[in-house]
Protein backbone atom coordinates (compact mmCIF):
# COMPACT_ATOMS: atom_id res chain seq x y z
CA UNK A 1 0.00 0.00 0.00
CA UNK A 2 3.05 2.52 0.36
CA UNK A 3 3.76 2.67 -2.98
CA UNK A 4 -0.13 3.20 -4.24
CA UNK A 5 -0.94 7.37 -4.35
CA UNK A 6 -2.56 8.33 -1.37
CA UNK A 7 -5.29 11.17 -0.65
CA UNK A 8 -5.53 13.75 2.19
CA UNK A 9 -7.49 11.71 5.69
CA UNK A 10 -9.90 13.29 8.12
CA UNK A 11 -9.10 12.87 11.57
CA UNK A 12 -11.27 11.97 13.74
CA UNK A 13 -11.51 14.72 16.75
CA UNK A 14 -13.32 12.05 19.11
CA UNK A 15 -10.73 10.42 19.35
CA UNK A 16 -8.20 13.36 21.21
CA UNK A 17 -9.91 13.77 24.50
CA UNK A 18 -9.52 10.15 25.65
CA UNK A 19 -5.85 9.35 24.12
CA UNK A 20 -3.33 8.27 26.79
CA UNK A 21 -0.38 10.25 27.38
CA UNK A 22 2.45 8.30 26.88
CA UNK A 23 6.59 8.48 26.11
CA UNK A 24 7.95 9.01 22.71
CA UNK A 25 11.06 7.56 21.51
CA UNK A 26 12.90 9.06 18.10
CA UNK A 27 15.22 6.34 17.10
CA UNK A 28 17.98 6.55 14.59
CA UNK A 29 16.66 3.64 12.80
CA UNK A 30 14.21 2.89 9.96
CA UNK A 31 12.17 -0.77 10.59
CA UNK A 32 11.19 -2.37 7.22
CA UNK A 33 7.98 -3.30 8.69
CA UNK A 34 4.12 -1.57 8.70
CA UNK A 35 1.80 -3.22 10.84
CA UNK A 36 1.62 -3.78 14.50
CA UNK A 37 4.13 -5.33 16.95
CA UNK A 38 4.66 -5.86 20.68
CA UNK A 39 6.34 -2.77 21.29
CA UNK A 40 5.84 -2.35 24.85
CA UNK A 41 7.15 -6.24 25.29
CA UNK A 42 10.58 -6.04 23.77
CA UNK A 43 11.26 -2.38 23.76
CA UNK A 44 11.59 -1.37 27.22
CA UNK A 45 14.74 0.74 27.34
CA UNK A 46 17.10 0.70 30.68
CA UNK A 47 18.12 4.60 30.00
CA UNK A 48 20.72 5.94 32.34
CA UNK A 49 20.91 9.42 33.20
CA UNK A 50 24.02 11.25 34.52
CA UNK A 51 23.09 14.08 36.92
CA UNK A 52 26.52 15.58 36.10
CA UNK A 53 25.67 15.27 31.72
CA UNK A 54 24.84 18.73 30.18
CA UNK A 55 21.03 18.85 29.26
CA UNK A 56 19.70 15.94 30.82
CA UNK A 57 21.55 13.80 28.92
CA UNK A 58 20.64 9.94 28.68
CA UNK A 59 22.55 7.15 27.60
CA UNK A 60 21.18 3.70 26.24
CA UNK A 61 22.49 0.39 24.53
CA UNK A 62 19.57 -0.59 21.54
CA UNK A 63 20.79 -4.04 19.49
CA UNK A 64 24.23 -3.75 21.21
CA UNK A 65 25.07 0.11 19.72
CA UNK A 66 25.90 2.71 22.11
CA UNK A 67 22.52 5.95 21.71
CA UNK A 68 23.00 8.70 23.41
CA UNK A 69 19.93 11.07 23.79
CA UNK A 70 18.52 14.09 25.17
CA UNK A 71 14.67 14.58 26.20
CA UNK A 72 12.94 18.03 24.43
CA UNK A 73 9.74 19.41 25.83
CA UNK A 74 7.62 20.85 22.68
CA UNK A 75 6.84 24.68 22.58
CA UNK A 76 4.70 25.90 25.12
CA UNK A 77 0.73 25.45 23.92
CA UNK A 78 1.81 22.41 21.49
CA UNK A 79 0.52 18.85 21.74
CA UNK A 80 2.07 15.84 20.03
CA UNK A 81 -0.02 13.43 18.25
CA UNK A 82 0.20 9.81 17.41
CA UNK A 83 -1.36 9.02 15.03
CA UNK A 84 -2.99 5.77 13.59
CA UNK A 85 -5.29 4.90 10.49
CA UNK A 86 -8.86 4.13 11.34
CA UNK A 87 -11.36 1.90 9.30
CA UNK A 88 -8.81 0.41 6.79
CA UNK A 89 -11.45 -1.17 4.66
CA UNK A 90 -12.44 2.02 3.45
CA UNK A 91 -11.34 3.26 0.07
CA UNK A 92 -8.25 5.25 -0.15
CA UNK A 93 -10.18 8.58 -0.86
CA UNK A 94 -12.25 7.78 2.19
CA UNK A 95 -9.02 7.85 5.13
CA UNK A 96 -9.32 8.44 8.74
CA UNK A 97 -7.08 8.88 11.15
CA UNK A 98 -7.69 8.56 15.20
CA UNK A 99 -5.42 9.80 17.56
CA UNK A 100 -3.61 6.38 19.48
CA UNK A 101 -1.72 8.92 22.22
CA UNK A 102 -0.33 12.55 22.67
CA UNK A 103 3.05 13.55 23.81
CA UNK A 104 4.28 16.87 25.50
CA UNK A 105 8.02 15.83 24.92
CA UNK A 106 10.01 13.34 23.46
CA UNK A 107 13.74 11.60 23.42
CA UNK A 108 15.65 12.18 20.43
CA UNK A 109 18.37 9.69 20.39
CA UNK A 110 21.90 9.90 17.86
CA UNK A 111 24.54 7.06 17.44
CA UNK A 112 27.62 7.62 19.92
CA UNK A 113 27.12 11.27 20.74
CA UNK A 114 23.95 13.37 22.61
CA UNK A 115 21.50 15.57 20.23
CA UNK A 116 22.63 19.37 19.71
CA UNK A 117 20.65 22.39 18.69
CA UNK A 118 21.63 21.49 15.06
CA UNK A 119 19.65 18.12 14.67
CA UNK A 120 16.29 18.92 12.33
CA UNK A 121 14.22 17.59 14.97
CA UNK A 122 15.43 19.97 17.62
CA UNK A 123 15.52 22.99 14.95
CA UNK A 124 11.87 22.02 13.82
CA UNK A 125 10.39 22.42 17.58
CA UNK A 126 12.48 25.78 17.98
CA UNK A 127 10.47 27.19 14.69
CA UNK A 128 7.08 28.33 16.78
CA UNK A 129 9.43 30.87 18.67
CA UNK A 130 11.12 31.99 15.35
CA UNK A 131 7.69 31.98 13.89
CA UNK A 132 6.34 34.05 16.43
CA UNK A 133 9.01 36.92 16.49
CA UNK A 134 8.82 36.87 12.92
CA UNK A 135 5.57 37.77 12.61
CA UNK A 136 5.02 40.11 15.77
CA UNK A 137 4.06 43.41 14.48
CA UNK A 138 6.88 45.96 14.39
CA UNK A 139 6.72 49.23 16.03
CA UNK A 140 8.39 52.35 14.86
CA UNK A 141 10.90 53.70 17.62
CA UNK A 142 11.44 57.79 17.58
Amino acid sequence: MAAQERSAARLVLDSLPGAPREPLHLLPCSIQHDGPAAVARYFVPAVRRDPEAPDGEASVSFRGRSLKGKESRLPKGYVGLVLEEANLGLTLKEREVSVKSTFDSLTVWNLEQAPTNSDEILMALAWPKIAQGLHAPVTEEE
